[in-house]
């Protein structure tokens, strides 16, 4: 299943089964300063930077929430300063239409991890806004499970997200982080992963879901996440 179709379908899921996504938002949003100007939300999906941006009474003159999901779009908050736009961040005319808007900050949260080529997708972003500040899970997320299933991760490794993080913003804060969810059971994790939209286009055989559910050895799932914040060179 593609990334896209995955978001799409598990939408209404999404909200409830996505705790780490949660926790990435937040420590994305208590980084930033109180004064944001105008924002554009890559990847924004059902709002969850929006709703904290609110909550912690962060100022921001306009909002541009962007996805490719309309579903998850659907779910956002609507309001006289918010404008959402259908976009894809693996395309080069999402970023030529979002560098007319002028904008000042551009957050990203549980999103980039996606992008096909990495290096573009933060190059595009650092020539939209002067200041950025990303939120992205990283390979080592389920490691223990891509090793049982003899499967790659389908996302970018840590050192390759910094890598290309670092070529396009002088870094203000660069920090990973691990974390670990428990769950009563191993068929209870593989729903989730399924369900939450971490998986994205990580699809096991059935020999291999078999092995999981008999040798996974935790009784929770491992992610490994990334927060970059920083200052667009091409804005200097």
């Amino acid at each position: 299943m593609k990334v896209k179709e995955q978001f799409n379908k598990y939408a209404k899921h999404y909200p409830h089964r996505s705790v780490i996504q949660q926790r990435g938002a937040e420590i994305v949003v208590d980084s930033l300063p109180e004064s944001l100007g105008t924002v554009i939300d890559l990847g924004c999906g059902s709002g969850r930077l929006f709703k904290l941006l609110q909550n912690r009474s962060l100022k921001f003159n306009r909002f541009y929430g962007v996805d490719f999901a309309e579903s998850m779009l659907s779910l956002h908050p609507k309001g006289d300063n918010i404008e959402l736009l259908i976009g894809d961040f693996n395309q080069a005319s999402t970023f030529e239409r979002l560098q007319k808007l002028n904008a000042d900050t551009l957050l990203s949260a549980s999103a980039l991890q996606w992008a096909k080529d990495i290096e573009f997708t933060f190059n595009s972003a650092a020539k939209t806004a002067p200041f950025g500040a990303f939120f992205l899970f990283s390979s080592g997320t389920f490691k223990t499970i891509h090793k049982i299933a003899g499967v790659h991760s389908p996302i970018h490794s840590y050192t390759a997200l910094e890598s290309a993080f670092l070529k396009s913003y002088r870094a203000l804060q660069i920090e990973q982080f691990h974390f670990e969810l428990p769950f009563p059971s191993t068929l209870e994790m593989l729903r989730y992963i399924q369900e939450s939209g971490v998986s994205g286009k990580l699809m096991l055989s059935y020999r291999a879901l078999k092995r999981v559910l008999r040798e996974y050895p935790f009784d929770y799932l491992e992610f490994e996440t990334a927060l970059f914040i920083g200052e667009s060179y091409d804005f200097n």
